[in-house]
């Protein structure tokens, strides 16, 4: 499981040496996780150590969430500041990925069939 923690380490320490190199806007641990999936889909697979520490980190991922969630409450003012916008957004964002995800399916259940009547 250390193999695993610090394979994800690595990557993410990557990712944190990338944005302060090339100054991305990015966040490091985002930069490092695409590494690390590029990584993986070079490879082929994962490893075992890789794969249990992924499954005990999902498994206390709500403990990983909570600070974000108190830090959003620090906030507040600029959230009731921006209520409108932030609200627009939301709306107008989940009708888009609700188009895209709509749209992907009826690719994906196209090709599926066109597969299968072959």
């Amino acid at each position: 499981m250390l193999k695993g923690i610090l394979t994800l380490l690595v990557f993410q320490f990557i990712g944190e040496c990338l944005v302060k190199l090339f100054e991305f806007k990015i966040p490091g641990a985002i930069i490092g996780m695409i590494l690390l999936l590029l990584f993986l889909m070079v490879k082929k697979s994962s490893f075992h150590a890789l794969d249990n520490s992924v499954f005990w980190l999902l498994r206390y991922l709500p403990l990983f969430i909570f600070p974000s969630a108190v830090g959003i409450m620090t906030q507040f003012d600029t959230l009731r500041d921006e209520a409108f916008a932030i609200t627009c957004s939301l709306i107008v964002s989940t009708f888009i990925a609700l188009g895209l995800s709509a749209k992907l399916m009826d690719i994906l259940i196209t090709k599926h069939e066109q597969r299968h009547e072959h």
